[in-house]
């Protein structure tokens, strides 16, 4: 039913967008229009179904091509902004309509929410090719090319960043499904799977609609496609398993999210885990057990929670790592957050989550801005955290994310430098059911596995839990939507090919972008008349 709303949504939009009442157009120049977003619609659904839960990933080398194509003719910034912001309008509509699930926990709010946001991302995608026409157009079709490809690598970078961060969106995730130009992401992280992307889109684009250099621009995209294998290709190896063995229980809960928000059941949620957990420990033993995000929403210091929880880990004489619901004292409020138990029963410490979800843990600008709060309520009110941890398991150091944090590449590689051999990732995605939320998250983890060059343990409450090794190999205990658990080993850390962080490549682009745009504005002051010659 969201997939329906959403394209609903998408066609609804777009017929009021190509309605212009400003302008009088001829038949012809009708015609040609209707062409154009035709096209720009084309992309927007390419690029959607380059995505899971469709995942025909190959289609994003070809995606951008109806866009573009559409592109080279456009006589100004401002339309060249207008289609591209109807292909990506399509593509959020689409990929983000997992979204359209929060009615359900927040009413009627969310369709505008979720349009809103859409819009918002659809409108950097129109700010990228409005500055790309602006820039270099014009110019030689290779720097044009290129151009284009630091700029949308840009986008995405500042997509990341600006407004609390959403890239969720990024060219790159697709790249998860190749397992070859998948390791790249480790040399230049997802910015550079997307910049390879827009390059082989721009040549075939270009080898459309110009004759001259036509062989040589298909046979450079193609070259740039086996390259691209090849070098991923020799990034790859086979994971280490043996230098130091680890095993990791892992427990998906599946607790509705009715439930879990319903204080009735929070130690029967915490007593029905730990007898799975045990059924679990009754045919091997573990280093570690992993329950998901929002487990126990009940304090620790509820009787019999804490009791029963220390009993489960000196039994298993293994740690136990959860996502728990706790009052912070110095915040004066509740954090969304996690602990590691030890096998001793004891709790070794606490990480609260640092980067907390917009208006599904708290309202932007709230704090400044209370009236936002009646207007927009958040789903829940959290306070974050102050800093990343790491936790001693054994022999293995592990960095935990919760949920939303995986989207974000600097955290996880900040907890490798903070030396930490292993990602934990805990998750609760129940408010989004059976939706494309969930395997477009995986895909995003596996992301975060290969550019950091570390396993990472993916525990979930619904959908798909497992361990990815460094190089995006997913070992899956069950992609289901039924109490389900499994003992998985995790392989050991490996070397990344560069001593430099893989997100260094998207800041080189934002900053050529930069240098792009003051030369241009250097060039037409020097080119404007003087008036004092006239």
């Amino acid at each position: 039913m969201p997939k329906v709303l959403a394209l609903y949504i998408a066609l609804k939009s777009l017929s009021s967008l190509a309605h212009d009442p400003g302008v009088m157009l001829s038949t012809t120049q009708k015609k040609k229009r209707g062409i154009s977003i035709i096209a720009a619609i084309a992309t927007g659904l390419l690029t959607a179904l380059s995505f899971p839960s469709w995942h025909v990933f190959p289609l994003v080398w070809i995606a951008l091509i109806p866009l573009l194509t559409i592109a080279f003719r456009q006589p100004s910034p401002k339309q060249t902004f207008f289609y591209f912001f109807v292909s990506g309008a399509v593509f959020y509509l689409i990929l983000l309509q997992w979204l359209l699930c929060n009615v359900y926990w927040a009413g009627g709010w969310a369709v505008w929410g979720y349009v809103a946001l859409c819009a918002l991302m659809a409108a950097y995608w129109g700010c990228c090719g409005a500055t790309w026409h602006w820039l270099c157009l014009a110019n030689s079709p290779s720097l044009s090319t290129l151009s284009l490809a630091v700029l949308w690598t840009t986008m995405e970078f500042l997509q990341g960043k600006l407004f609390t961060g959403f890239g969720w969106g990024a060219l790159g995730y697709v790249h998860a499904g190749d397992i070859y130009v998948l390791q790249l992401a480790s040399i230049g992280g997802t910015g550079l799977l997307s910049f390879l992307t827009v390059v082989v889109n721009n040549l075939l684009a270009r080898a459309l609609c110009e004759s001259s250099l036509r062989l040589p621009r298909i046979l450079f995209a193609l070259g740039i496609v086996a390259v691209a294998h090849l070098v991923g290709w020799s990034l790859l190896d086979e994971a280490d398993y043996r230098s130091n063995p680890f095993l990791v229980g892992l427990v998906q809960s599946n607790f509705p999210q009715e439930v879990k928000w319903d204080p009735e059941y929070g130690v029967e949620m915490v007593d029905k885990t730990i007898e799975v957990t045990r059924e679990m420990l009754d045919t091997t033993g573990v280093d570690l057990i992993v329950w998901p995000e929002a487990l126990i929403m009940t304090p620790l210091e509820t009787p019999g929670v804490m009791k029963n929880l220390a009993a489960l880990t000196r039994e298993a004489q293994a740690p136990l790592f959860t996502g728990i619901s706790r009052f912070v004292p110095e915040s004066n409020g509740w954090a969304n957050s996690s602990c590691l138990i030890t096998e001793q029963g004891n709790i070794a410490g606490y990480y609260d989550k640092i980067h907390l979800a917009p208006f599904g843990e708290y309202v932007p600008l709230g704090k400044y801005f209370p009236f936002i709060t009646q207007i927009v309520p958040a789903i829940g009110e959290m306070v974050p955290g102050e800093s990343p941890a790491v936790f001693d398991v054994g022999t293995r150091r592990i960095g935990p994310l919760i949920c939303f944090e995986v989207l974000f590449p600097e955290m996880a590689e900040r907890l490798r430098r903070n030396k930490a051999d292993c990602l934990v990732v805990i998750t609760n995605l129940a408010w989004f059911g059976v939706s494309n939320a969930i395997p477009q998250e995986r895909e995003i983890s596996r992301l975060r596995a290969v550019e950091t060059r570390l396993p990472l343990i993916h525990c979930a409450n619904t959908g798909v839990s497992g361990v990815f090794d460094p190089y995006g190999r997913f070992t899956n205990i069950g992609e289901t939507h039924i109490r389900t658990f499994d003992a998985v080993p995790v392989a050991a850390p490996t070397h990344q090919p560069l001593p430099v962080s893989p997100s260094l490549f998207s800041k080189i682009c934002a900053i050529a972008s930069a240098v792009f745009v003051i030369l241009k504005l250097i060039i037409r002051i020097k080119s404007r008349p003087d008036p004092q010659n006239n």
